[in-house]
């Protein structure tokens, strides 16, 4: 158990709400193993309040805090720098205080990409379809292209979205993104939608989006991923894994991005096993990222 007193330093997440993440848990996990002086806890910041906490990180001397929804955009406002690749991926999850001067950073899309990594699955060169256009699918797509897919297809429930999305990728990166496709063919697929979670358990990604329909174009040759994480395997993963696909969920992506940030947070250089010394004790799963 880690032993605080008026030298512990402090880390946190802001959030609205935030009583649902898992941060707390993993961080203050790494720290005690790492034998960090440090103590991680959450923060409920109502839109109204955040320049208010932001200003609070500095009169507190709070040295990290990451940010979850809804303020990964607004939060940049008040920060005095932002990292090149945050900047362009027009959002921030993590902020570091040094010595006053609040940088921010994105290990989202980072995390995301190295869960990828460690389950074997390879953008590069595949037909790649992300359903959904929440806020975290535009600095997905972002980091996406630097992986060079053969082709990526963005559906969404309100076709406008997703064209209007795809737009914004062709002027920031000069990559096309279908939005109509010729055909359901594709290597890897990825739910972005909220479907799957409370209180949508039983939904499919595919009932909300006319072009699909069904998921009889997943096969055993299709990588399947969620980036929902509780429950761990939604419907969209349950039916994949029937049809013989490989299938991930959303847990790597959160254990990575937060390797990441604590890196940032405390200066520290974790060991290659961190991650799955978080997955098998904080989380209690195996390797693959799955109950």
């Amino acid at each position: 158990m880690i032993n605080i007193t008026a030298k512990t330093k402090k880390l946190g997440i802001i959030g609205y709400p935030i009583e649902h993440s898992f941060s707390p848990r993993m961080h203050n996990y790494i720290s005690e193993k790492m034998n960090n002086d440090y103590i991680y806890v959450g923060f409920s910041v109502a839109p109204d309040d955040l320049g208010d906490a932001v200003r609070g990180m500095r009169a507190l001397g709070i040295c990290g805090m990451n940010v979850t929804a809804p303020h990964k955009t607004e939060v940049m406002r008040y920060l005095d720098n932002i990292d090149p690749r945050a900047a362009r991926l027009g959002s921030v999850n993590t902020v570091v205080n040094r010595d006053g001067d609040l940088t921010g950073y994105n290990t989202d899309s980072e995390g995301f990409f190295a869960a990828l990594r460690h389950s074997g699955i390879d953008v590069h060169g595949k037909r790649v379809l992300v359903m959904g256009c929440g806020g975290v699918v535009k600095p997905t797509l972002m980091r996406m292209m630097e992986e060079k897919p053969g082709s990526v297809t963005l559906l969404n429930r309100t076709k406008s979205k997703a064209e209007r999305m795809a737009e914004q990728i062709l002027k920031e990166t000069g990559y096309s993104i279908e939005t109509k496709p010729d055909d359901l063919k594709f290597d890897v697929v990825i739910n972005m939608t909220s479907a799957g979670m409370e209180p949508q358990e039983d939904v499919l990604p595919t009932d909300l989006i006319d072009e699909l329909g069904t998921m009889d174009f997943i096969d055993k040759n299709t990588a399947a991923v969620d980036m929902i994480y509780n429950p761990s395997k939604t419907r969209f993963l349950r039916e994949s894994e029937k049809r013989g696909a490989k299938i991930l969920n959303g847990l790597d992506m959160l254990i990575y991005q937060g390797l990441i940030a604590y890196e940032l947070f405390t200066d520290t250089k974790l060991p290659e096993c961190m991650a799955d010394d978080i997955r098998r004790d904080v989380f209690g799963v195996g390797k693959e990222g799955i109950i």
